[in-house]
């Protein structure tokens, strides 16, 4: 009975340990615990930005790569700690990444984002989204060794509005932003983006085309799917606004021979923010095989 109950242990230790080797880190969720801190980045008109930061607990790594959380809502709605957003941050902690939620200004409530707004207004509406966010990166890589950042692979990641800020900020840095924060920004390692567009895909060269996964409705009437146009206005309107959406992006990067992954929702709109689970976590075996093991892959799925 004794030798039997040892066989047991035995055998319940090497199947915890076998499980647990059997997990990939920035693949599967390997610690239980994390931590939320809330800091502000920023101050505008009295008005304070913040971002929560999410920590593995009980982590021996002592830099971590930031996967930075952009929030949709026409910018003009949503939050950083969302319901959806903050179970989304949790689980990608859980992975093994240093996550953070960011808030950014949005538009007044008396104020829409369409076609009836001058493109102007829509450029800088954007702008000023994307520059608080830059604000965000720049504080959090200031105190890096503090949050315990590795501030070489900065991952964004952000769906409608919020892939916009992110993508923008990768591949159209120079036309999005002012001089000051271009010389300043962090190097971008990747994007994770969904239903997202730039301003302009030829922009996009080889000292800026990073991989990136991309999910997209290819009828979405919104951003478009290729080289289209913002909200789908009309010429003579005044919001009309060209943009490079996800095919176009990656079309871009099979040029520059550059590492991507693109979920063609065939038929689907703006409406695939609730992405299946293996759709999601093909994003994060993506990042594991280009990002950490530096390999490469090019490749076009429909759904």
């Amino acid at each position: 009975m004794q030798q039997l109950r040892i066989w047991l242990f035995l055998f319940t230790l090497l199947s915890t340990v076998l499980s647990v080797e059997s997990q990939t880190r920035f693949v599967d969720p390997i610690f239980d615990s994390i931590s939320v801190k809330t800091y502000t980045y920023s101050l505008i008109a009295g008005k304070s930005l913040k971002l929560d930061i999410y920590t593995p607990l009980n982590d021996n790594m002592e830099k971590r790569p930031l996967f930075m959380l952009i929030h949709g809502g026409g910018f003009k709605y949503g939050k950083r700690n969302d319901k959806g957003l903050v179970n989304l941050a949790r689980n990608i902690t859980k992975k093994g990444y240093l996550v953070v939620s960011v808030d950014y200004t949005k538009l007044p409530k008396n104020k829409s984002f369409g076609c009836n707004m001058s493109k102007d207004f829509i450029l800088q509406t954007i702008r000023n989204a994307t520059h608080d966010v830059t604000k965000a990166l720049l504080f959090l890589v200031k105190y890096k060794n503090i949050f315990g950042i590795d501030d070489s692979k900065i991952i964004l990641t952000g769906s409608s509005a919020g892939a916009e800020i992110g993508l923008n900020l990768t591949y159209n840095k120079n036309q999005i932003l002012s001089p000051y924060y271009v010389s300043d920004i962090p190097e971008i390692a990747a994007v994770v983006s969904i239903s997202g567009a730039i301003l302009d895909a030829q922009f996009i060269t080889n000292t800026n085309a990073k991989p990136g996964v991309f999910y997209h409705g290819t009828k979405d009437p919104i951003i478009p799917y290729g080289d289209g146009v913002h909200h789908n206005c009309k010429k003579n309107q005044k919001g009309y606004l060209t943009e490079s959406g996800s095919k176009a992006i990656t079309d871009a990067l099979k040029k520059q021979n550059s590492s991507y992954l693109l979920y063609s929702y065939v038929d689907r709109g703006h409406d695939i923010f609730n992405l299946p689970y293996e759709d999601l976590h093909q994003a994060f075996v993506f990042l594991r095989k280009v990002l950490f093991d530096k390999g490469f892959h090019q490749g076009v799925r429909f759904r």
